[in-house]
């Protein structure tokens, strides 16, 4: 399996101006606090299920960050197995994305050091250079693994 080498950098114009990290994780909070509404809107309505004891379902806002935290470590975990799965898979056979390597590599430290909106912010990057990439380069695989785009442009059957 990929292991993110922590000495690695990211190659010069790969790093994001420190602005533009800024822009990109106020979005993700923007996104992630319009989402609050509507969970405090369906946990306002009756449950099946309404918790242990003392009911723990009401609203809190300790506990409504502590779960954001959570939600956003567990993506963020899972993001990074399957990117370092698909680039250990992939980068031998596509030069291009070699330059993803390091920027994988930098999320899963910022995730090891519990800075998830920057290691979040990180494998958005990753996402987008590998779609960049695959733009340009029908032959490589999706990232969920599924077959790779047909190539529009000319067809297989003769």
């Amino acid at each position: 399996m990929f292991t993110p080498n922590p000495s690695a950098t990211i190659a010069s114009g790969s790093q994001p101006q420190p602005m533009d990290v800024h822009q990109d994780v106020q979005q993700i909070v923007g996104l992630l606090g319009n989402l609050m509404p509507l969970l405090l809107r369906l946990q306002s309505q009756p449950q099946p299920f309404q918790g242990g004891p003392g009911n723990a379902m009401g609203p809190n806002p300790a506990l409504d960050h502590q779960a954001a935290e959570n939600l956003i470590a567990d993506m963020s975990a899972h993001a990074l197995r399957m990117l370092s799965s698909y680039l250990e898979a992939n980068a031998g056979r596509h030069a291009g994305l070699q330059n993803s390597v390091p920027i994988v590599t930098q999320a899963a430290q910022r995730y090891a050091a519990r800075d998830y909106a920057e290691a979040f912010n990180l494998i958005w990057l990753a996402y987008r250079a590998i779609e960049t990439i695959r733009a340009t380069d029908p032959q490589l695989p999706p990232l969920r693994g599924g077959p790779a785009p047909v190539d529009q442009t000319s067809s297989s059957i003769h």
